[in-house]
């Protein structure tokens, strides 16, 4: 069994940390390289340490799976029948959809309001099984009413007729799944930057100079927090770089959940850009695909010479 490096092993991790309970299945030190790794690297041990506490504490906050809304069973006790013209857009985008693939479940439909038909072009195709939208934003694993799912599903049990699928629990809390894990890793590397007496903290500041979000980091990790971001359309992302001698190094991308917008980092040993060594932090609205275009500069921060 080959040993793993200490750069190997932390990537691993955090790929681990992005399914949860993944790092409660490692192996035997003696078959699992990634075990053995941890039974003699304490850096590593307190890293899944924090994931995992970081991970109980969400748990705890979104509770028991008995608590959570069963669509299926609601749909059995409450039908309702959606409007008509609801009912005649949903139906005539899945019989598109089925005609374009093969696959049932490459059909979503959005419906913007279910008190009246999708707005033109509102019908689109995408992986990941059936979802619907309806105008109003729902946080993740958020204890609603069960009177207010009622109108969402009535409209999914159309989808699910019409497409001749069953809407899975599993599919369905996928999206909120990876957002719950991207917010263990932010946590757990807020925690450790925290927990470091030598840490860094500047703020983030937009192009007028106002305070905007803060930027903290410490030897291994770095943190970006900022609420003065607004969620960008599907085709721009918020690039993370920086910039020393005119030149932009990519670092990373920001994400969204709720009014926040946060990206985490290693700053390790192993890591190619190091804080440490000055010049400018800065976040700018990029292509979300292709190269960047280098456009300005919406929250920066100065990491001195």
């Amino acid at each position: 069994m080959t040993p793993l490096e200490h750069a190997e092993a932390h990537e691993r991790l955090a790929d681990l940390a992005l399914e949860p309970g993944a790092l409660d299945r490692l192996g035997s030190p003696d078959s699992d390289p990634l075990a053995a790794h941890l039974g003699a690297c304490e850096a590593c041990r307190r890293d899944v340490d924090a994931w995992r506490m970081t991970h109980a504490r969400l748990v705890a906050v979104r509770g028991p799976i008995e608590d959570r809304v069963d669509l299926a069973q609601l749909a059995r006790d409450e039908p309702i029948a959606a409007p008509a013209a609801v009912r005649d857009a949903v139906l005539a985008g899945v019989r598109r959809q089925r005609l374009a693939s093969r696959t049932p479940e490459a059909a979503i439909v959005v419906v913007p309001s279910v008190a009246g038909a999708p707005e033109p072009g509102a019908l689109g195709a995408a992986g990941g099984g059936v979802g619907v939208g309806l105008g109003v934003a729902v946080r993740p694993r958020a204890r609603l009413s069960a009177r207010r799912l009622l109108p969402l599903v009535a409209v999914l049990a159309i989808v699910a007729v019409g497409a001749g699928i069953l809407v899975d629990q599993a599919g369905r809390l996928d999206r909120a799944d990876r957002q719950i894990a991207l917010l263990e890793g932010m946590t757990a590397s807020l925690d450790r930057v925290l927990s470091d007496p030598d840490h860094t903290a500047v703020d983030l500041r937009t192009a007028d100079g106002s305070p905007a979000g803060t930027l903290a980091w410490s030897r291994h990790d770095l943190v970006v927090l900022t609420t003065a971001l607004r969620a960008p359309n599907a085709d721009r992302v918020y690039r993370c770089w920086i910039e020393r001698d005119g030149k932009r190094s990519p670092v990373g991308q920001m994400w969204f959940t709720g009014d926040t917008a946060f990206w985490n980092g290693a700053l390790s040993e192993w890591a190619t850009i190091s804080l440490d060594a000055g010049g400018t932090f800065g976040v700018s609205l990029e292509p979300a695909e292709g190269a960047p275009e280098g456009n300005p500069a919406v929250l920066s921060a100065d990491l001195g010479n």
